[in-house]
């Protein structure tokens, strides 16, 4: 195949001609499941159904744009693809899109010229009103018409409890509009009351990760089982990344009731919010126990819950962001003072470029990785009074936080 060709499809006229595509490229480039399990961070079985030629509807974009960067397809291709994904995702049922003005009605046909009916047989073809048809027949076809798409609508939401909330049919999911803007809410340094919090002078240590998770999911909440058991009186630390989020509350719950607050947010210019959540004084955690995460619409999720020891409440935080094409991230541009012997937990979310590496002083906790986009952490002890800041390069872009415990 071609550099040519492989810029993007050929104007598929349907969703078994686009799978097509994608499966051409992959007989091409030679790619296991396996292989392309690794490359996009996708389940194969995910992966095995999004290319199969009798499903009913493409893949959400952002599983195709990682289909198609671990296949190969330079950046500047992509637009010419998702033009054709939206085409089609937005195409009438009969899975063939709706021919642009100035074109013929069917492939080689001449403009004006009539479209030749199906023939005896041939399922999925809506029949078109002869050109001489009556303009009270028109009338009365596009009311009934009208009619049934409305008591259709009415039936799918009686079935299903209507849509999510603010999710607008017709939308990828990537580009769901957000409701009016409503404020995110401020991180909270107050430590809540909590019985089994340690009092003693321990120094502040990384027991483990608790539990995590990542996935292509359009939705408003996840559960996550918890993996290691937590002792009675650590802490929890919650890192998230939401991509293409919307404003608004984010709340982590467990099933034994411990109160989790923000104690750092931050979103980029392209709606990809970056939080780090507390809760201290933990009731013990074993594995018949779960956490759920509640929030504002978003494309995508990464969890990480992990488990500290010798810290009782967030006292700083810092935060920013900044766009693909840089060296570096750091939230150094708000001043945040740290004393001798504080946990400093650093929460890095970024899409596209280079993984987030820290600098030296930090020790880094398992990354979560989903197609372009990445959840990186890490913690470092203080070792005397500084100022801090969490600071390290990347080319992505990049939304940062940064919390001060003690």
């Amino acid at each position: 195949m071609t550099g040519q060709e492989r810029q993007g499809p050929r104007r598929p006229e349907s969703v078994a001609e686009f799978i097509g595509e994608l499966r051409a490229l992959k007989v091409v480039e030679g790619l296991s499941l396996r292989e392309l399990q690794r490359r996009t961070g996708l389940p194969r079985s995910t992966i095995a159904y999004a290319l199969r030629t009798d499903r009913p509807a493409l893949p959400p974009w952002d599983r195709v744009a990682g289909l198609l960067r671990a296949l190969g397809v330079a950046e500047e291709a992509l637009p010419g693809w998702k033009a054709d994904w939206t085409r089609l995702r937005l195409a009438p049922q009969d899975g063939r899109p709706e021919p642009l003005p100035g074109e013929p009605d069917a492939p080689g046909g001449a403009v004006g010229a009539p479209a030749p009916g199906p023939g005896p047989g041939e399922p999925g073809e809506r029949s078109r009103p002869p050109r001489g048809v009556s303009r009270q027949r028109i009338a009365a076809h596009a009311v009934t018409l009208v009619l049934g798409a409305c008591l259709g609508a009415g039936a799918v939401l009686a079935l299903s409890g209507g849509a999510p909330a603010g999710v607008k049919a017709g939308f990828p999911v990537e580009e769901q509009p957000c409701p009016p803007p409503t404020a995110n809410p401020r991180p909270s340094l107050r430590a809540p009351a909590a019985g089994a919090a340690r009092t003693a002078k321990e120094p502040p240590a990384w027991v483990g990760r608790v539990t995590s998770g990542q996935e292509i999911l359009s939705g408003t909440d996840v559960a996550l089982p918890v993996l290691s058991p937590v002792t009675e009186g650590d802490a929890l630390v919650v890192s998230i990344m939401l991509t293409s989020s919307c404003p608004g509350p984010v709340t982590v719950t467990d099933t034994q009731g411990d109160t989790f607050r923000i104690v750092g947010d931050e979103t980029d210019a392209a709606r990809h919010r970056t939080l780090i959540l507390a809760a201290f004084g933990a009731h013990p955690l074993g594995t018949a126990d779960s956490l759920r995460a509640t929030y504002p619409h978003a494309s995508k999720y990464h969890i990480a819950v992990d488990e500290f020891r010798g810290i009782g409440a967030a006292v700083g935080h810092a935060q920013a962001h900044g766009e693909t094409g840089g060296t570096a991230f750091s939230t150094g541009s708000t001043r945040l003072e740290c004393a001798a012997g504080d946990l400093m937990v650093g929460a890095v979310g970024t899409n596209t470029g280079s993984a987030p590496v820290f600098t030296a002083e930090w020790t880094a906790m398992p990354m979560l990785h989903l197609s372009s986009y990445r959840l990186t952490t890490a913690y470092r002890v203080v070792p005397a009074a500084q100022t801090c800041a969490a600071t390290g390069t990347t080319t992505a872009q990049w939304a940062a936080a940064a919390v001060v415990f003690r």
